[in-house]
């Protein structure tokens, strides 16, 4: 198997993979018969970019990688990686590796045989991180897939991801399981990988702001659309809360969306949609209210509950 594009040589630092254009999605639908669970999806992926899907359970994460990488057959729409269809498409598909938390093994497969036979199918394949992060996984290699604890399974789909070093690395909950102690030495791997051979990543989680710091931009669904997609920081901007009286709150928030609410005694908290401006903090400042920032958990689990608001009422 070959690469489109010239590999790069870590032990040498040869320029790597300066190829990529990116995925870009236009239009894109899928349906499982009458439930429609992507709708109308156009955002483009930009290359060598870490970026955070992003939303609530069921909102179309999982279905929209697998649509990408044709495991799932689209609907309708279009899907290009590096100007390319990847439907049948040897060429750019051996540029993907798709890790997810239900990875599955064959009963025979053992950590040791996968890390032997995975370089026949990843061209970039690199030998030595993937022994070097076994190693501090402290991976049993001799114990067959099938038995080896969720939190095991977790680190081995990770060795795989990073080690495979795949121009476009599509990373679903690859951690679950993870005590807090090795998800920091995910963390860790995972900065050192990017910074050493950068790579396009789409990574989904629901661990949103223990990975914050990994991401660079952010596409968030909400019942299968595209409802934010932005770099970091402008994403972390596209909300904010009041906090104080509910009747100035509310007089503050005016006619803009409110995403979600929360009282406490007479104090009353308010997510809003959209950029805090300068008149805002000023008018807060005069009636005594707090104009506080959303961490991106936060903006996330105040959209999910927009969604699913909404889908109870169309029902």
């Amino acid at each position: 198997m070959s690469s489109q594009a010239p590999q790069a040589d870590h032990r040498t630092g040869a320029p790597w993979d300066t190829g990529q254009q990116g995925i870009q999605i236009r239009s894109l639908n899928k349906s499982f018969g009458k439930k429609h669970v992507l709708k109308d999806i156009t955002v483009e992926f930009a290359p060598n970019r870490v970026h955070g899907l992003l939303g609530s359970n069921g909102v179309g994460k999982t279905t929209l990688m697998s649509v990408i990488l044709n495991h799932k057959f689209r609907s309708s729409g279009e899907i290009l990686i590096d100007g390319q269809d990847p439907r049948e498409n040897a060429k750019i598909l051996e540029r993907t590796c798709f890790i997810h938390e239900d990875q599955k093994f064959h009963d025979d497969d053992t950590p040791a045989s996968l890390l032997r036979i995975l370089p026949m199918f990843y061209p970039n394949w690199d030998a030595e991180l993937a022994e070097r992060l076994a190693s501090r996984f402290h991976l049993p290699m001799g114990t067959r897939a099938v038995k080896l604890s969720r939190g095991q399974r977790s680190a081995l789909v990770i060795v795989i991801g990073l080690a495979a070093r795949a121009p476009y690395t599509f990373m679903d909950e690859p951690y679950l399981g993870l005590d807090p102690g090795h998800r920091a030495l995910f963390y860790e791997e995972f900065a050192r990988a990017m910074a050493e051979h950068p790579r396009t990543v789409i990574l989904s989680t629901h661990l949103i702001d223990e990975v914050s710091d990994l991401l660079e931009n952010v596409v968030m669904l909400e019942d299968g659309r595209v409802t934010v997609d932005a770099d970091i920081d402008q994403a972390r901007d596209s909300a904010f809360v009041l906090r104080g009286l509910e009747s100035v709150v509310r007089d503050l928030a005016g006619d803009r969306q409110i995403l979600r609410e929360h009282r406490l005694g007479n104090i009353l908290s308010i997510t809003v949609d959209g950029t805090a401006t300068d008149d805002d903090h000023r008018r807060a400042d005069e009636v005594n209210v707090s104009v506080e920032p959303v961490t991106l958990q936060e903006l996330v689990a105040a959209r999910g509950m927009r969604g699913a608001d909404n889908a109870e009422r169309s029902l």
